[in-house]
């Protein structure tokens, strides 16, 4: 009976991601990739060196990225601005000040803070798997704010 309760909440919060993520397309100047098959998300999962939360993996699917008047959601796009992929490589690759924390290793960059700063997807290899953090440079790089799930940080996102 577990089973069938915890595979009934599954597909119930799905649903409510897809429609979550509907909401993005009602934005002023939305705009988005289209549909990414698994084969690209495990491509991007190999270059980072870690496996994706599922909801971000069906946002990737649905939408490859999306912006809007803005802001945007890192994933995969053509224009390279908006790679999750190479933003957070980069980030990785910084050179920071001694005084500044590192970037974590487990997870991707989502967008860029525009006061200084990211915000941040934790892998399944993190004890944090699947919540998102803000880290802006006012603190050094630490941690400012967290949502418990990539879909309380959507919802967070579709306020704005």
């Amino acid at each position: 009976m577990k089973a069938k309760t915890y595979i009934k909440n599954r597909v119930l919060n799905m649903r409510n991601l897809d429609v979550m993520l509907d909401q993005f397309t009602e934005k002023e100047g939305f705009e988005c990739f289209g549909e990414l098959n698994d084969v690209s998300i495990h491509e991007m999962e190999n270059q980072l060196g870690l496996s994706f939360p599922e909801p971000y993996k069906v946002f990737l699917r649905k939408y490859g990225y999306v912006e809007w008047f803005g802001h945007t959601i890192y994933g995969y796009s053509e224009d390279e601005d908006y790679l999750a992929v190479e933003r957070t490589l980069e980030l990785r690759e910084d050179e920071i000040p001694s005084d500044f924390e590192k970037i974590p290793q487990s997870g991707c960059v989502l967008e860029r803070y525009a006061g200084g700063g990211y915000y941040f997807l934790f892998s399944n290899e993190s004890e944090r798997a699947g919540q998102v953090a803000l880290f802006i440079d006012e603190l050094f790089g630490k941690e400012a704010q967290s949502w418990t799930t990539f879909e309380a940080f959507l919802e967070y996102m579709l306020s704005l």
